[in-house]
């Protein structure tokens, strides 16, 4: 097939319109999710003098992306109000994106209609395309990490090393398991660089430079390496073969309630991994990746997790070269899955609505679309939670729902989050049931709400206590105390919390 079918403008002209059609699919269907008003919170707490914590009275990552999570913070300082932020982001880092794919991978009509028609129609790229969470980001990321590593490989320089490595770092900042999608592709541009060994160091060093810097600062300040979501959501105690089997219900629900994202990785893995190249490395993350999401046991938000994989796969599509019998079957797929899907994409009504919880999994945009879609929401939904400084904790409550009460309730409650997202203790118990998967049931020690109304450690079982009383010198302790920095080499290094958190069951 002739590499391009029509003249580079009127392709210019085709991207343009196809990118107006999908920001006006990710307008009409935008929505806000309760995960991301967790980091709000933290956001309006960081920039309300507090620090970057979900309570104020411990210091606690609530969230896992940094770098979504600062990008919002600025923006918040200049907008003065927190949705509005996490709109704008998701629509500039959605679209550009977007753009990139269209433009910057292939010259060929057809494959252009292809991908876009892909994204277009995927309900889970389109749901997640705002949300408030990091996704937008993370494909933004994505694509520039591609970028960069095809003239890594093709022109050898130390240039695009760095670039490389850079946008690696900020991924791994974005959200930590997406460097997973990466990691053969890494390996790849090493080994073609591998004749100048000092190059590849230097640039890696400085391209893990901030990944490293926050690193340290998580240390410094939280006194872990990881988000405590981490420690929650993955450190669980559950069978291997209870989350293979959760994961395979998380694909089947995508499968049937998304086809077309399905299909499109699918089609993607398939096409790249016919040669040794540089597609084979996407493919190869983009199995590891799966792998992952079946081994955790997949999500409760239904499509989110195959996000990213879906824009690798439509990347190496756009890379192929194809015969013009294979890329009209493609194409004609996509078409057809893509007309089942426009319900619940571009034709998503002002009142979509799907409440239902299958197997721990729902279609999130479907459960808060109705209150917090940005077409569909009062206007107060969206006005700057208030805030005030200088507030002290007076009270705690327990709570299922972190976001909506995190906004509501304000800095002077300390919320008591007994699926462990938010809490520093019971993330590192183990778990003794589980709701939906990443919310997990622990058994909550006898004296413990009494310990947080009262700021003290009143456990009562030994071993708790002892673990308590590390957690509480790291999260509530002087930051600069001798003695926090050596509890904090101890848990984060040696397995003294794990060991004290096993011998109280």
């Amino acid at each position: 097939m002739k590499n391009n079918l029509l003249s580079v403008g009127v392709n210019k002209y085709i991207c343009m319109i196809l990118s107006a059609i999908f920001l006006y699919g990710i307008v009409h269907t935008a929505w806000m999710s309760d995960d991301a008003r967790i980091t709000f919170r933290v956001v309006l707490n960081f920039l309300h003098g507090y620090g970057p914590t979900f309570n104020i009275d411990e210091r606690v990552q609530a969230y896992t992306h940094p770098l979504w999570f600062l990008l919002l913070s600025g923006l918040t300082c200049l907008t003065r109000n927190i949705y509005v932020s996490a709109f704008a982001l998701s629509f500039i880092f959605s679209i550009t994106a977007f753009w990139l794919l269209l433009t910057r991978f292939s010259k060929n009509t057809y494959v252009i209609l292809t991908i876009a028609g892909a994204l277009i129609f995927s309900k889970a790229y389109i749901d997640f395309s705002t949300s408030g969470l990091e996704n937008p980001l993370s494909n933004f990321i994505l694509i520039l990490t591609v970028l960069f590593a095809i003239p890594a490989v093709t022109h050898k320089k130390k240039s695009y090393l760095i670039g490389y490595f850079i946008c690696s770092s900020l991924l791994y900042l974005n959200r930590a398991d997406l460097v997973q999608l990466i990691f053969p592709l890494t390996l790849y541009v090493i080994f073609e660089n591998r004749r100048q060994p000092k190059i590849i160091i230097t640039s890696f060093c400085i391209g893990i430079s901030p990944a490293v810097a926050w690193s340290l600062f998580s240390l410094y300040y939280y006194g872990f390496l990881f988000p405590n979501t981490a420690y929650a959501k993955l450190d669980t105690g559950l069978a291997l073969h209870s989350r293979i089997t959760q994961g395979l219900k998380y694909f089947l629900n995508s499968f049937y309630a998304d086809p077309i994202t399905c299909v499109t990785i699918f089609s993607g893995l398939i096409i790249g991994m016919r040669r040794l190249n540089l597609n084979a490395m996407l493919s190869a993350g983009i199995i590891l990746y799966l792998f992952y999401i079946l081994y955790v046991g997949g999500d409760f938000m239904s499509g989110r997790f195959l996000v990213a994989p879906l824009l690798l796969s439509t990347i190496v599509i756009a890379r192929t070269e194809w015969t013009k019998a294979t890329l009209s079957f493609l194409a004609g797929v996509i078409i057809i899955l893509g007309v089942q899907n426009i319900q619940a994409t571009l034709l998503s009504s002002a009142h979509y609505h799907d409440r239902v919880i299958k197997n721990g999994i729902a279609d999130e945009r479907g459960y808060y679309f109705k209150n917090h879609g940005l077409i569909m929401g009062r206007a107060d939904r969206f006005r700057n939670p208030s805030w005030t400084r200088g507030a002290i904790v007076n009270k705690v409550i327990k709570v299922g729902v972190l976001g909506g009460p995190g906004l509501q309730y304000g800095p002077s409650v300390h919320l008591f989050d007994f699926f462990a997202l938010c809490d520093p203790l019971l993330s590192h118990l183990p778990t003794i049931a589980g709701a939906r998967i990443g919310h997990f049931y622990r058994e909550i020690p006898e004296n413990y709400f009494r310990s947080l109304e009262l700021n003290q450690n009143l456990l009562a079982d030994p071993h708790l206590y002892a673990c308590y009383d590390s957690i509480r010198k790291v999260t509530r302790g002087d930051l600069n105390d001798v003695s926090r920095w050596k509890e904090i080499i101890l848990i984060n290094f040696t397995k003294k919390l794990k060991n004290n958190c096993n011998a109280s069951q």
